[in-house]
């Protein structure tokens, strides 16, 4: 039943846009219908956006014209004819031509229609048109066997994706426009044709064999539902598919439908994201194996062979810059002919290589084609081997480089940015390995230098001491013959002066016998095995014992508290020895002295504390140095001034730290630590 002219029928000419959207069936402009008005003779009065779509040819191109312009040449027009006919209102159904703005002729089906003139007198009659392209069976070059409704044919030819038919021989019945925007086939080239066209070739047997297979047995040998497969396009390269295989019967023939689109974007995304993942692997491998090995030569071989793999080049190299800043040698290399690496150089100089240009800039340097860039020239090294194309950059700081990372490709290239960023990522551990094993090789020869010196003045001090004891012996021994030989001749003075000349040469002889013991704590101690502390701490109260009598000094010894520990046991009696010793010394009437230890974390914190005058803050790092003594605390009692540093070494030895705890008046707190290894 006619449903009226306002409900489907396209606007008039000269209404307003609102009018016109009013009236406009979005349903027709959705399903790729187009249509239009126009009056009995043919004249074109509206047309809706899918008619100049299939046309080509613009609205105000198209109003105001005969509708028969635009068809075939010679064709009769159907408006003309329906338009005469004034003896019924029945719509009509054709086929026609309609030529394009591209000069092309399309075949479409058209439905007519009479609707009232509203704008114009009374008895005026417009004429309204649908127009759609022909379903495949009206085509002139499709098989006719095969008939597709409207619905399919609008579907099809809107879809962004491609939509080929095929019968049971692979010839084509169908392809949708998105054909050629996809393989470059424009329908009327491959309706008719084999799919093989469309197939490339090295495929092609595998496709006949398959659908043959299919036919006699049903079984598919790969999944209809979703396959990757390349496309053969017109110009002769392959395109990635994403295909969908169905197939159907029509009038009892057997068809193939085939949906696919180009998934070249998501495969070069696929690929890109490979890359990057592989790139990623390659720098956090060249990262750990700089940390772990410190052969630089290895690092360097790994990096190149790496580098040109995960860019899928046929050349890598690491050059180093000459201390003249002139040449860059070929240190490590992959690809290269004999005789290159550990061979060749390059100039330095920007305007004569790409190395030598990356040096004079702090950015990386890109080449896609070496014949044709004009910043630099090309080197023998490059054109000897047919480079076309390569990255180029800085190993270490722009202004103190140490060399230059390239890699090269002997086919012009673009190169993305994620592949610049791998090459500069590879070159800064490159940079960090070999500026780690300088500073390395620049620490060991200090080490070297340190022990040498060490060792010539152990030696030193060990022959000073042994050389000075022998004289100060003698003085001793002459002055107390003196003595002994002239007492009755000496008067007071005198005596007083030889006793202080042996007073003198004792306490020499003591600072001469603590030096070498300082001296030996390295070279001559005893391997550090367990060791009770309480058996250390009682031997060491045992050596004092006599000391301790005579001042009558408490000594408090928290036994329980004290453990086992890998240490030097002469030398940690040593440490407590001094410890008490200087607590005995330093403190007046009766000294009270703790000793106790704690575990703290990964080590022992031990603890020596007496009840004497204290330390100034201000003496408290010094009286742990050679030969430094405490200036009030220390008046008026003897000593070397060596036991603390002895302590210190000792300690320091052990792998430990030695500190005081004090406030003038106070008391002190000695405190060293050893680590709990045991």
């Amino acid at each position: 039943m006619d449903s009226g002219p306002s409900d489907s029928s396209p606007p008039r000419a000269g209404q307003p846009s609102s009018a016109r959207s009013v009236h406009a069936d979005p349903l027709l402009a959705q399903a790729g219908i187009g249509s239009f008005r126009a009056t009995s003779s043919g004249e074109l009065l509206a047309v809706n956006d899918a008619f100049t779509s299939l046309t080509g040819h613009a609205q105000s191109a198209l109003l105001g014209r005969q509708f028969s312009a635009l068809l075939a040449d010679g064709a009769a027009s159907p408006l003309e004819s329906f338009g005469d006919d004034t003896d019924g209102f029945e719509p009509v159904t054709t086929q026609c031509e309609l030529r394009t703005a591209t000069d092309r002729l399309v075949s479409c089906t058209l439905h007519l229609r009479r609707a009232a003139a509203a704008d114009r007198d009374d008895s005026a009659v417009d004429l309204v048109g649908l127009v759609q392209r022909s379903p495949l069976a009206e085509s002139p070059t499709a098989d006719t066997s095969l008939t597709y409704g409207k619905t399919f044919a609008a579907l099809a030819e809107a879809l962004p994706d491609g939509i080929i038919v095929l019968d049971t021989d692979s010839d084509i019945q169908y392809a949708n426009p998105a054909v050629e925007r996809i393989l470059g086939f424009e329908s009327e080239e491959l309706v008719g044709d084999s799919k093989v066209k469309i197939i490339p070739e090295r495929l092609r047997e595998t496709h006949l064999t398959a659908l043959q297979r299919y036919l006699e047995t049903g079984e598919r040998h790969i999944n209809w539902t979703y396959v990757e497969l390349p496309g053969q396009h017109k110009e002769g390269h392959e395109v990635p598919l994403g295909v969908s295989l169905n197939d159907f019967t029509y009038d009892g023939e057997h068809y193939f439908v085939g949906l696919f689109r180009d998934i070249s974007l998501r495969k070069q995304t696929e690929r890109d994201l490979s890359a990057k993942v592989a790139q990623l692997e390659t720098v956090a491998y060249l990262g750990r194996h700089a940390l772990e090995s410190a052969d630089v030569d290895d690092l360097l071989t790994k990096a190149t062979e790496l580098v040109a793999a995960a860019l899928d080049a046929e050349y890598c190299k690491v050059l180093e810059l000459d201390s003249d800043h002139e040449a860059l040698l070929v240190r490590e290399g992959y690809g290269w002919t004999d005789g290159i690496v550990g061979e060749a150089t390059v100039s330095a100089t920007a305007a004569d290589s790409q190395a030598g240009y990356t040096l004079s800039t702090d950015q990386p340097v890109v080449v896609e084609d070496l014949e044709t860039d004009s910043r630099f020239g090309g080197p023998a090294l490059l054109t000897d081997h047919d480079v076309r194309s390569g990255i180029s950059v800085t190993i270490g700081p722009p202004d103190d480089p140490w060399g230059i990372l390239g890699v090269h490709s002997t086919d012009t290239r673009e190169f993305a940015d994620h592949d610049v960023d791998f090459v500069q990522s590879i070159a800064t551990v490159l940079a960090t390995a070999i500026e780690r094993t300088e500073y390395e090789d620049r620490l060991n020869a200090t080490v070297d230098e340190l022990e040498e010196s060490n060792e010539r003045l152990e030696q030193f001090a060990y022959a000073a001491s042994h050389d000075l004891q022998e004289p100060l012996r003698m003085i001793s021994s002459y002055l107390g013959l003196l003595e002994r030989r002239y007492a009755e001749d000496l008067d007071e003075d005198a005596t007083d002066f030889i006793e202080f000349a042996v007073d003198g040469a004792d306490r020499m002889r003591a600072m001469i016998d603590g030096l070498l013991t300082y001296s030996r704590v390295d070279t001559q101690g005893e391997p550090l095995e367990p060791t009770a502390v309480g058996s250390v701490v009682e031997n060491a109260l045992a050596n004092l014992q006599v000391q301790l009598e005579e001042a009558d000094a408490e000594v408090d010894v928290a036994v329980g508290d004290l453990p086992t520990v890998l240490a030097d046991d002469n030398q940690l009696e040593q440490v407590f020895q001094n410890l008490v010793s200087n607590a005995i010394k330093y403190c007046e009437g009766n000294p009270k002295i703790e000793i106790d230890a704690e575990a703290h974390g990964d080590e022992w914190v031990f603890h020596v504390a007496d009840d004497g005058p204290g330390i100034d803050p201000e003496d408290q790092d010094r009286i742990f140095e050679v030969f430094q003594r405490l200036g009030d605390r220390g008046s008026g009692v003897s000593g070397t001034g060596i036991g603390l540093a002895l302590c210190k070494k000792i300690v320091e030895r052990h792998g430990g730290r030695i500190w005081v705890d004090s406030d003038p008046g106070e008391g002190a707190t000695f405190s060293f630590t050893i680590p709990d290894r045991c």
